[in-house]
């Protein structure tokens, strides 16, 4: 983060709510599940975390991670969206995510092309106006675990998320964890919107 931001509102809510989980420098924890969000555009960052503090996200029985996550920003209110998600991306440098999910690339470039590409573009830098967000550089064992959540019932359900309900309608055309994990192969080997 900058200097200039040091004193923000924004930068204190980061410091006192979120560095913990996503990192300083939003760099995700894997130990806690909380991802990266330096590659996510400002309107996909915007709308899940107004999903998070209107209750539309993270209220699944099962959804733990959702549930933390709800609880962190309980009392974020929504005119401090536009500022937190605005020093996100522009105040934290991008990050490069590890690789930790081994799948077949080439194959899952034949899946992607064909079940992904509609939505979340050829290059996997997602497609805000279809609400679908970018992929590339996304952590993987991030791309793994929100897409289970899909597939188990956990994201998408709410009558107030019509993009994670579109998610979860399509995410059955890929249920093999064997497939899943040859696109995140396939996504990793694309390059991400912010470098270093």
């Amino acid at each position: 983060m900058t200097a200039s931001m040091s004193g923000a509102p924004s930068a204190e809510i980061w410091q006192t709510q979120c560095a913990a989980c996503h990192g300083d420098a939003g760099q995700g924890i894997q130990a806690v599940g909380a991802p990266a969000l330096t590659q996510l555009s400002e309107p996909y960052l915007a709308r899940q975390l107004t999903h998070f503090v209107e209750g539309i996200r993270g209220t699944h029985p099962d959804d733990s991670a959702g549930k933390r996550m709800a609880l962190s920003v309980a009392n974020v209110a929504q005119d401090d969206i536009p500022g937190l998600v605005s020093l996100i991306t522009t105040q934290l440098p991008p990050t490069t995510p590890t690789t930790t999910v081994a799948g077949n690339p080439a194959r899952g470039e034949d899946y992607y092309v064909n079940l992904c590409s509609a939505c979340h573009g050829g290059n996997a830098l997602g497609n805000d106006t279809l609400g679908a967000p970018a992929l590339a550089g996304v952590s993987d064992w991030y791309l793994r675990t929100a897409y289970q959540a899909f597939l188990d019932g956990l994201r998408g359900q709410h009558p107030d998320d019509s993009y994670g309900a579109q998610m979860a309608r399509l995410a059955p055309a890929l249920d093999r964890q064997d497939d899943i994990d040859d696109v995140i192969a396939f996504i990793a080997t694309l390059p991400p919107h912010r470098t270093r």
